[in-house]
């Protein structure tokens, strides 16, 4: 290497160095030298016998404080799917599934079938959940029922308006 490529040279960094580690803590503690086994010597001495290593005692372990007892009754038993409770006139509330919101067949009648009966269906099948969160379940189970009602409406009436349509169609000339 010439003189003037050293000189080059010197200004860019030395790709060997480490200087990423430089400014870390040490991670590893310190070590100790092992002890290495010396030659046997000349003389043939037995080693001094050494005095039992005592080992200082076990550090008592504190003991684990007991955990709090809970603050709310742990329910080990749950009921699938979730159960309301219904109003009783006489005796304990008793407890019933809440009533089925039906949105899926609402959305199938209102794609397949009479369009308006299908909305109506869609819409009172997006009122049932919040009847039940307000407690009132009778009204949510008579919403659910309409729901069905509306959807059985609207598969009715899905041939009569295809027919109607298509008469008049025919009347007006189209």
């Amino acid at each position: 290497m010439t003189d003037r490529s050293r000189e080059d040279d010197a200004g860019q960094p030395d790709p060997t160095a480490d200087t990423w580690s430089a400014w870390l803590p040490r991670l590893d503690p310190p070590t100790t030298p092992l002890p290495q086994a010396s030659a046997p010597s000349e003389s043939a001495t037995p080693p001094a016998p050494q005095a039992p290593r005592a080992d200082p005692p076990p550090s008592p372990v504190p003991p684990v404080p007991p955990a709090p007892p809970p603050s709310v009754p742990m329910k080990w038993h749950v009921a699938w799917p979730p159960q309301a409770p219904m109003p009783s006139p006489a005796g304990p509330q008793l407890y019933t599934a809440p009533p089925p919101n039906r949105l899926g067949l609402a959305i199938l009648c209102t794609i397949f079938c009479f369009t308006p009966f299908g909305i109506v269906a869609l819409l009172k099948a997006l009122s049932v959940k919040p009847s039940l969160a307000r407690g009132r379940y009778d009204e949510a189970r008579r919403t659910s029922a309409s729901v069905k009602n509306w959807c059985i409406l609207a598969a009715l009436a899905w041939p009569g308006s295809a027919i109607f349509l298509a008469c008049t169609g025919m009347l007006l000339g189209h």
